[in-house]
């Protein structure tokens, strides 16, 4: 079986989620607030929406999300949820599960341009969902603007992992292994929990699942 071949300077990490849906997994992006904390607790340490998910949707949300990376600095990492339309050809030929989340940048904001930094596809395979998870890489930043989202500060700049831990050198792949590994845990039962709320202002739906015409990727229900 020949091994599957990425651009350079992408991380891509493939996951079995046992238990797990791909209806949860479209609702869990668009209600983060519910349970972050729980979501790799150790380096998870808050959530806010700085753009609350548009109803029935999730592009153009803005979150603020308190974290670490492989125990690194805890820091505030802005995200947004972008339209994968803005990504790369070579991109969009990599997205081939049934669902599709991106994340990157619109060019809205001065010193940046429109680009996917980040990408979560899975679909439903018998006992739980597979997904796949890439870093496709931080934008170079604008002279004088300081290091790209998510870099590390240099040494002393920055308080230390506040459990004292030390990073293992895995950077991003070995956090995103860390997250996705907690779902089967907590999230079938938070998702359970929140069927009791039928408000969609409070309890958000959201479907991730895509089809291609063409070039273009559109989202149906």
């Amino acid at each position: 079986m020949n091994e599957e071949k990425f651009p350079k300077g992408w991380i891509v990490v493939d996951h079995i989620i046992p238990g797990v849906t791909a209806e949860m997994l479209d609702w869990w992006w668009v209600n983060m607030e519910k349970g972050y904390e729980l979501w790799c607790p150790e380096e998870h340490k808050g959530f806010k929406w700085e753009v609350k998910p548009p109803l029935g949707g999730h592009i153009g949300a803005v979150q603020i999300a308190t974290e670490s990376i492989d125990y690194g600095p805890v820091m505030n990492l802005r995200i947004e949820w972008v339209d994968p339309n803005i990504g790369t050809q070579e991109q969009k030929d990599f997205w081939t599960y049934e669902h599709l989340l991106t994340a990157g940048t619109t060019g809205a904001q001065p010193g940046t341009k429109a680009m996917i930094m980040l990408s979560h596809q899975w679909e439903a395979i018998p006992g739980g969902c597979k997904m796949r998870s890439c870093m496709h890489g931080f934008p170079e930043p604008p002279p004088g603007s300081g290091p790209p989202p998510g870099s590390i500060p240099p040494s002393g700049s920055v308080m230390k992992h506040p459990s004292g831990k030390k990073p293992t050198g895995g950077g991003w792949r070995t956090h995103n292994i860390a997250e996705v590994s907690t779902f089967k845990a907590f999230l079938p039962a938070l998702w359970g929990i929140w069927q009791a709320v039928t408000d969609p202002a409070i309890n958000r739906h959201c479907s991730l699942k895509i089809k291609k015409e063409g070039s273009k990727i559109i989202y149906v229900k």
